[in-house]
């Protein structure tokens, strides 16, 4: 049983975590299979956006406590100043797409639990829509330790939300993510895949080019001074002028009519 299952439909790609059983928690063969497809799908240039879920009740419950035991035996006896090697004593990194530099977008469609190392993959993502019954935390303090995503996660949500998840430990609900920010969409169980479809859909009407340029400057932008953002869009802008698909967009504009990318 493939423990990553990846399917395409027109230009979206399907990303499933497959490990019901254990709420898709990441253990080191669901990190090495997710490794492998995010680089499948920042490669395919059949595809231009990624729908991430997990399957059966829960999008992806954390790290798998069995193979967080293991590791931290193997780290017995390192020197406590040592740098850590994120490659090797945090492999849950390498389960993110941002590992990979991975420029299109990705939607997380969370379909129920989205816990910590889930809960970072959801904020790796561009966009994140949830079902009614999906809850949002973070527990690794109750395990003797921050989460890796302590920092990024008040990037996404409000300082003060942000702080009382980290440090109480306590589940939000998603109504609760929706009003802070977390979400942008709730939506039932059955709605949840057509959702998140929907905007995938619309989010191809758009040329491929233009979209991983957007997702570039959000990316690299919010860490900008204001004048340097803008001057990353302008280098960004006048690169993309030369292209295939300006042309073809404002071609297809004058025409009214729809625009045929080529991602050129």
């Amino acid at each position: 049983m493939s423990l990553v299952i990846y399917e395409k439909k027109d230009k979206i790609a399907y990303i499933t975590m497959n490990r019901p059983e254990k709420l898709n928690a990441l253990n080191p063969e669901l990190v090495n299979e997710l490794a492998k497809t995010w680089v499948n799908f920042r490669d395919d240039d059949d595809v231009w956006v990624g729908v991430l879920t997990g399957a059966g009740k829960a999008f992806c419950a954390g790290v798998d406590i069995a193979s967080d035991v293991e590791m931290l035996e193997a780290m017995k006896g390192n020197p406590p100043s040592r740098v850590i090697s994120w490659e090797k004593e945090a492999p849950v990194w390498r389960a993110s797409p941002a590992r990979y530099d991975v420029s299109k977008p990705i939607i997380a469609a969370i379909n129920g639990y989205c816990l910590g190392g889930g809960l970072w993959l959801a904020l790796e993502s561009d966009i994140r829509i949830a079902v009614e019954s999906a809850q949002f935390g973070v527990p690794e303090p109750r395990l003797g330790m921050p989460a890796t995503f302590t920092a990024l996660l008040q990037r996404y949500i409000p300082r003060g939300v942000a702080h009382e998840m980290l440090l109480t430990t306590d589940k939000i609900s998603a109504q609760r993510a929706y009003e802070v920010g977390l979400v942008t969409r709730i939506v039932s169980a059955e709605q949840l895949l057509p959702t998140a479809t929907e905007m995938a859909e619309s989010i191809c009407q758009n040329s491929p080019l233009a979209i991983r340029a957007v997702k570039e400057l959000i990316r690299r932008g919010e860490d900008m001074s204001r004048p340097d953002a803008m001057s990353l869009t302008d280098h960004v802008t006048h690169s993309l002028m030369r292209t295939e698909d300006v042309m073809e967009g404002f071609k297809a504009f004058t025409e009214k009519r729809p625009p045929t990318w080529k991602g050129r």
